[in-house]
């Protein structure tokens, strides 16, 4: 009798409580214009990623910039030692002073060969053979003078500073290793300038113009849009893959790294669909839904969903035009339960 009493009381209750209407907002489903985009994947890069070599062959005697170090351009990154060249300066000063003192005692032969060949004392040959030794010498003078000025240029190099404000993102040698012309030794990146490169599709490609603004969406920033510029596309795609080079200005923005995966909007037309407020979707079972009110009871019913966009989701399948759904669904709202309208929102 007592099982019976308290199976009765509970009855009752849950009788009391569902005939209780729950509060809600309502929403009245509408077809919108939607935009057909295709979304193509790529990566934030740098417009001015350097790698930065040598033009002189040396041991590296400084280096002390490290990776993720911010650096300003004409800041020193490496030093390399200067032994070599310093000795090649002295050897090249030493071959200008010996070829300048050759060619002085030419010079003075020729003026005194001059003089005596008109009066017989010496052959013309040998006043001939004069000049050309006068000439000879002055042509290795010019040698030599070129050479001091190729060494000393080389010491121009071997102190070697950033060319563009940025970030070190790579180091490939240390203090005491050798430097090679054009091998590199760090890679410098500035962030003045963000592209976003795709590679888009052949089917999408005709929709892209230079000078368009295109919505970029960042993977690591959330849904959050940044507005680009198509700066160009490359006119020749690959053999394999049919796809374009796409390269898009982004804005400035502290968040934007190189590097980071994104995917490009493309618009290409626009549907009737229809959309319902994200916050009205229910998670059930890994999938969405949504309670739809009918005559005043919320039934609950699974949605094929398609793109988001902003506050509202694109359904595919599981509703029709003119449908009255919860708007925003509490947690105590259960398939069957009697609903109160707190607003029709259209």
């Amino acid at each position: 009798m007592c099982v019976l009493l308290l199976a009765a009381c509970s009855d009752s209750s849950s009788s009391r409580t569902a005939s209780t209407p729950v509060a809600a907002e309502v929403a009245v489903v509408r077809q919108a214009r939607l935009p057909v985009t295709n979304d193509v994947t790529g990566s934030i890069v740098s417009d001015e990623r350097i790698d930065v070599a040598s033009r002189v062959t040396g041991f590296i005697r400084q280096l002390d910039v490290r990776e993720g170090q911010a650096i300003k351009r004409g800041d020193l990154l490496l030093r390399i030692d200067a032994s070599d060249i310093d000795a090649a300066i002295t050897q090249a000063r030493a071959g200008v002073q010996a070829a300048q003192e050759a060619w002085q005692d030419a010079q003075h032969d020729v003026r005194q060969n001059a003089q005596l060949a008109p009066a017989g004392a010496i052959s013309a040959d040998v006043l001939r053979k004069s000049r050309v030794r006068e000439e000879t010498t002055r042509a290795t003078l010019e040698q030599a003078q070129s050479a001091l000025a190729a060494a000393q240029a080389q010491r121009n190099y071997v102190a070697i500073t950033s060319p563009v404000d940025g970030v070190v993102v790579s180091v490939a040698r240390r203090s005491g290793e050798m430097a090679a012309p054009g091998v590199p030794l760090m890679t410098v990146e500035s962030r003045a300038v963000l592209l976003f490169k795709a590679f888009v599709p052949e089917r999408s490609v005709t929709a892209i113009k230079a000078g368009d603004s295109i919505p970029v969406r960042v993977d690591a920033l959330g849904d959050e849009r940044f507005r680009g510029r198509v700066r160009g596309v490359v006119p020749s795609g690959d053999g394999v893959t049919r796809r374009y080079e796409v390269d898009i200005v982004l804005p400035r923005d502290a968040r934007l790294l190189p590097g980071m995966f994104g995917r490009l909007e493309i618009l290409l037309d626009e549907k009737q669909a229809i959309t319902v407020p994200r916050t009205a979707l229910v998670r059930r079972g890994g999938l969405d839904g949504v309670f739809v009110l009918q005559d005043g009871v919320a039934r609950f019913r699974w949605l094929r969903t398609g793109q988001h966009l902003g506050d509202s989701v694109e359904v595919t399948a599981g509703l029709s035009d003119g449908e009255t759904i919860l708007a925003s669904a509490p947690d105590t709202v259960r398939d069957g339960m009697q609903i109160q309208a707190k607003g029709l929102s259209k």
